[in-house]
């Protein structure tokens, strides 16, 4: 069994075969620091759960429809949620390493060779749509893009930067919700043109559905302080993700207004 006390009163407690949210009463077991060895299993479901009660923790709004200007605004946030982890998994690594935990930064070490280069796919996709890509992604970053990449930087800078492994357990394990239906309905507002390179890699049709089985592994073997802390981390990321701030989800109009300015060549992006 293990258990993460995620904020005050309220703890994912895990077995092999389930994760549950418990409210505890004062001199509850489950205040006490975790301890022991883990399984797998149970690393999976206590990662799982600390997930799942982040993203309740907020009401989200109804997704709008997908459009091209949308797909496009998606593009933005892929560039800004990639473009900062190989950099700040190698300052984590670095900082592992002066700790004397190596194990733990040649794995932030590996991280940042898998993902490096992955935001220049976004750029890609953003001039296959005819986008100045670089200046668009310059001038506009979403705020909830600029909410998780602060949250990552602050994991990876801290005394001790286990957090970072919260931080991509939880990107990696929601990008696992991406299947090919929706990677389907994305293309075919675009045919013939390669606007899901980003999308592909960062899915369940590309390399994380391995990047989380490998991690959820290695965050097994990790000391149980370590594992609470992870938990705790992936719960925030959760949260990040999945509310809403003003500018996050601009409306058809302002979309228009925005991203226009950032096209080379006039097109009609908003026919079907």
């Amino acid at each position: 069994m293990q258990w993460a006390e995620l904020t005050p009163g309220q703890v994912v407690v895990a077995t092999d075969e389930r994760a549950w949210i418990h409210a505890p009463a004062p001199g509850d077991p489950f205040l006490e620091p975790m301890r022991g060895m883990a399984s797998l299993a149970s690393t999976r479901n206590l990662l799982d759960g600390a997930l799942e009660a982040g993203a309740r923790a907020v009401a989200r709004p109804e997704e709008p429809p997908l459009t091209p200007l949308r797909w496009a605004w998606r593009l933005v946030w892929q560039f800004h949620t990639t473009h900062p982890t190989a950099g700040l998994m190698r300052e984590a690594a670095e900082r592992f390493h002066s700790l004397g935990r190596a194990e733990m930064g040649e794995c932030c070490a590996r991280k940042a060779e898998e993902e490096r280069g992955h935001d220049t796919l976004a750029l890609r996709d953003l001039r296959a749509l005819d986008y100045d890509a670089e200046a668009l992604v310059a001038a506009c970053r979403p705020p909830g893009a600029a909410a998780i990449g602060a949250f990552f930087e602050g994991c990876a800078r801290a005394e001790n930067p286990v957090g970072v492994f919260g931080y991509a357990y939880a990107l990696e394990r929601f990008a696992l919700a991406v299947g090919k239906d929706y990677v389907a309905a994305v293309e075919a507002m675009f045919p013939g043109i390669k606007a899901t390179r980003c999308l592909r890699v960062h899915s369940a049709m590309g390399t994380d559905v391995r990047h989380v089985a490998e991690l959820a592994a290695f965050i097994t073997r990790l000391p149980a302080a370590d594992r609470a802390l992870i938990a705790q981390a992936a719960c925030r990321t959760a949260r990040l993700m999945h509310e809403r701030r003003p500018g996050d989800e601009p409306d058809e109009a302002e979309l228009a207004r925005t991203l226009d300015r950032f096209i080379l060549e006039p097109i009609n992006i908003l026919d079907p």
